[in-house]
């Protein structure tokens, strides 16, 4: 497997991972991980919509994977992508609020791990 190959399949199957906190609250240590500032306790599980991951919180700490791609029509199209709960939508340039029609599709695009 070539560098580029690799890179590429690093950046569709993205991780992250956190360690877990520990708190002494009224003399009991309690244990969570953290994200973005907020505090979860161990076997929480979330999807963050900003940065398209799925996130859970488990005694090993807090492990996230990407769940969206960013796609890019590859050539001139009258489409664009835009991306919407981690959801890929095809809209037409000119007016974003109508879809693009099928046959104004890009015929190529490149999608890569959010």
């Amino acid at each position: 497997m070539d560098a580029r190959s690799l890179l590429v399949l690093m950046c569709i199957v993205q991780t992250a991972s956190g360690a877990l906190w520990g708190e002494v609250v009224h003399g009991k240590v309690v244990k969570f991980c953290k994200h973005k500032g907020i505090r979860l306790l161990p076997t929480s599980t979330f999807i963050d919509y900003h940065d398209c991951s799925r996130c859970e919180c488990s005694d090993d700490g807090l492990s996230c994977q990407s769940v969206g791609l960013t796609v890019k029509a590859v050539g001139e199209t009258k489409c664009s992508n835009v991306t919407i709960a981690c959801k890929d939508t095809w809209v037409l340039k000119a007016d974003t609020t109508k879809k693009c029609p099928t046959h104004l599709m890009p015929k190529a695009m490149t999608a890569v791990g959010k």
